[in-house]
């Protein structure tokens, strides 16, 4: 039976979201397939922790807000831009501490020798334990200029502005339960899957594997960069009186 530290009825999805946020200041997609491009903005779903897509910066409806922003749409000072790619990302909720992974445990996993990412956690026992594995991530930001003039706008008081999206080819989510356990992950090589002629998935010989006894496990391997587990957001806090100025730019907020 699930025993999450918020209240009873919460959302697996808004626990995993709220740790792994708590870790990072980043937001993680509970649903990596479904891609939340840069630019976007909406409102925070509270139930679930999902952001609720209301519009982007880059439809022709936006484009006058640009202009307000003092932003030059013909420099193309707005468009996001690609960051170099790295060969992993990983990280935990603070309840969780990674252990030695013992390899001579796992003979029955020939592979792991040479997995892409792998790694032993344990979970504290009486609390809920996130972690997130991404295989090579890839980033597409708005630059920090721009983002300081859309900050201007009184839109993104109420509302909240993908300002960074992490893409990859490969994620692996992971949220316990509260048994405490000590579990392992990988992503292991493996033999070519035939396919038919003409066709080419060089991440089809990639799986991801797990010894998780509990908890909820999410992942997927492709052969693009076409999964966005992580994600930041831009929100602008209302001032406190009349004559104040809008507060600085804040991102990782809690929900």
């Amino acid at each position: 039976m699930w025993s999450w530290d918020t209240q009873p009825n919460s959302h697996a999805q808004r626990k995993f979201i709220e740790l792994i946020l708590d870790r990072t200041g980043k937001y993680p997609n509970w649903d990596p397939p479904s891609e939340i491009p840069v630019g976007s903005y909406g409102r925070i779903d509270k139930a679930t922790g999902n952001l609720i897509p209301q519009g982007s910066i880059y439809s022709d409806d936006f484009k006058d807000h640009l202009i307000d922003a003092g932003i030059n749409i013909e420099s193309g000072e707005h468009l996001p831009e690609e960051c170099p790619e790295e060969p992993e990302f990983t990280t935990w909720s603070k309840n969780v501490k990674q252990i030695e992974l013992n390899v001579d445990s796992q003979t029955n996993v020939p592979e792991i020798d040479t997995a892409a990412i792998k790694g032993t956690w344990q979970v504290k026992k009486g609390t809920t334990g996130a972690v997130l594995l991404m295989n090579k991530p890839r980033t597409k930001r708005i630059t920090s200029d721009a983002v300081g003039k859309l900050a201007t706008l009184r839109l993104f008081q109420s509302m909240r502005l993908v300002t960074k999206a992490v893409y990859c080819p490969a994620f692996s989510m992971y949220l316990s339960d509260t048994s405490g356990e000590s579990f392992s992950i990988a992503l292991l090589g493996s033999a070519p899957i035939a396919e038919p002629v003409g066709t080419v998935d060089s991440m089809a010989t990639m799986r991801w594997w797990s010894d998780t006894q509990t908890g909820l496990t999410r992942n997927g391997c492709q052969t693009e960069h076409c999964y966005s587990p992580l994600y930041e957001l831009l929100h602008v806090r209302h001032p406190r009186n009349r004559r104040a100025t809008p507060s600085p730019i804040r991102t990782g907020e809690m929900l």
